[in-house]
């Protein structure tokens, strides 16, 4: 097949009548010189939802050249002979996918084909430890094929944390004064995080200090609201994202000041560093109980007021709400080694009654209060704590999960994917870049068998993925996930198998409400 020369190319798009980058012919000249005729992909016939909220395009053209984005539209007149066109009449094209709060702890040759296979093209990795920054260098520069990381620092928590024997040799800063909060952000700075987690065991005051220093520095924060602290002085203070809704259960109870008394005066302990953990969730389960609406409104307007979005983690949340028989999923069981399936992603015996209906209450009040806060403004990422730490919350597989559980307790379909597209983008200040379906924007695209406007679940109908600007079709999918497969078979056991959990929350302790376990 002869291949197009560049003049040839280039009057092509001028002709097309497809909408190039703000820069026009100079950009597109100046891409398409930068990339080889072989780099040259146009998609046709395709059904766009490009994720800015508008609705379909249909029989749309996209060009991407090398990783970008180059032109998109509808064609007046068909591609020159010799360029690669893929016609996907019938499919619809979305943004490459965001997940907002991952865990890359191990398995990079399992983990990273699995976001990809599953059009997961960017991640934002919430436990910046050694090995996930050198995962992160390893992709960037090209030698392992994986998604967009943005990543975070080493957990900065308080003393007595609980994530201290969580993973391997990985520890987070233990801070107990302003001076070594501000010390433990600029050496986020300078190990190369992207932004500074926070964690729940914080005092106002280390926060604050946090919250001084990053700004200095510019980094972004996100991660807990602090236990001991209401999450609307936790946004004041600076949390671009609060996940898993942690303490905002408590702000909104009319119980409010007595329970937050209560967790102000319970101590942690290095002897049991878990103990101040569970009785904390264990009280958020009780203030959720006298949910107050104009409460609500208030602490709502305040985390819009300082621009502080929301990870409901609504995976997690299933986890620890419902028995193992919904929980378990065995067709993701070979994507894993049987001793992480045996040992780690054991679920334990069905709860009594009473357990299974309290859990399905707190997941039913927990669904009223992301809802609540969505429609006072506040918004909603899509995020996992997907990697393979917590049961069958399954890497690039649970994104698809947490999109439909949107779905389920009330947001729309086009609210779900904006959330894991254009918001996730700006959440992490990429928005210019990612995000949407728009000339010169990276080339992350998700291509579907069904409109996931009409059923989410088309989402997982996978056709094929671009991942920056790599056309990867359905067989070759297939392929990536049969070798995931062989992979996860040959992988050992280590001489110590770590406890079960996340970053988020280790599994409940017998006779806790979650799990029944």
């Amino acid at each position: 097949m002869s291949v197009p020369n560049r003049r040839t190319f280039l009057s092509w798009l001028a002709k097309s009548g497809l909408v190039l980058a703000a820069a026009g012919s100079a950009m597109a000249e100046g891409t398409a010189a930068a990339a080889a005729p072989r780099d040259i992909l146009v998609l046709t016939n395709a059904t766009l939802i490009d994720g800015t909220g508008a609705g379909p395009r249909p029989d749309t053209t996209i060009v991407v050249a090398g990783n970008q984005i180059l032109a998109v539209g509808r064609q007046g007149i068909a591609p020159p002979a010799g360029v690669r066109v893929v016609d996907l009449r019938g499919k619809y094209v979305l943004p490459g996918l965001w997940d907002m709060h991952t865990h890359t702890a191990d398995f990079e040759q399992l983990l990273l084909p699995l976001y990809i296979a599953n059009g997961v093209t960017s991640v934002r990795e919430m436990w910046g430890f050694p090995f996930v920054r050198d995962v992160h260098r390893r992709i960037s520069s090209g030698e392992l094929l994986g998604p967009r990381m943005v990543v975070a620092s080493t957990i900065v928590d308080g003393p007595d944390s609980w994530l201290v024997n969580l993973w391997k040799d990985n520890k987070p800063f233990q801070v107990r004064t302003p001076a070594e909060a501000r010390a433990a952000v600029r050496q986020a700075k300078r190990d190369g995080a992207d932004f500074v987690k926070v964690y729940s065991l914080l005092q106002e005051d280390t926060l604050a200090a946090v919250g001084e220093e990053a700004a200095r520095l510019r980094l972004p924060i996100a991660g807990h609201a602090p236990d001991r602290m209401s999450v609307g002085r936790s946004s004041q203070l600076g949390m671009r994202t609060q996940e898993h809704l942690y303490a905002l259960y408590v702000d909104v109870s009319r119980d409010r000041d007595t329970i937050r008394q209560t967790i102000r005066s319970m101590p942690t302990t290095p002897a049991d560093p878990f103990a101040f953990f569970f009785a904390v969730r264990e009280l958020e389960r009780q203030a959720i109980k006298s949910y107050d609406p104009a409460r609500a409104a208030s602490v709502f307007a305040s985390l819009v007021r300082n621009g502080t979005f929301l990870t409901p983690t609504l995976t997690v949340l299933k986890l620890f709400t419902s028995t193992p028989a919904e929980i378990r999923d065995p067709s993701r069981e070979k994507y894993m080694p049987k001793w992480v399936v045996d040992l780690r992603w054991a679920l334990g015996p069905t709860p009594p009654p009473d357990v299974i209906a309290a859990n399905r209450a707190f997941f039913e009040a927990s669904a009223r209060l992301v809802r609540d806060a969505s429609a006072a403004g506040v918004t909603m990422v899509a995020g996992t704590d997907g990697g393979f730490l917590a049961p069958y919350i399954l890497g690039g597989f649970c994104l698809h999960d947490e999109l439909e559980l949107m779905v389920r307790i009330g947001f729309t379909p086009m609210q779900a994917l904006l959330s894991a597209t254009r918001d996730a983008a700006r959440t992490v200040g990429l928005q210019h870049v990612s995000g949407t379906v728009t000339p010169g924007k990276y080339a992350d695209l998700l291509v579907v068998d069904g409109n996931p406007l009409a059923d989410i679940r088309n989402t997982t109908r996978i056709h094929a993925v671009v991942a920056n600007g790599r056309f990867i079709s359905r067989a070759e999918r297939e392929r990536m996930l049969a070798d995931v497969e062989a992979k996860a078979k040959l992988i050992p056991p280590p001489e110590t198998v770590l406890p079960m959990g996340s970053c988020c929350a280790p599994l409940p302790r017998r006779g806790a409400h979650q799990l029944g376990s």
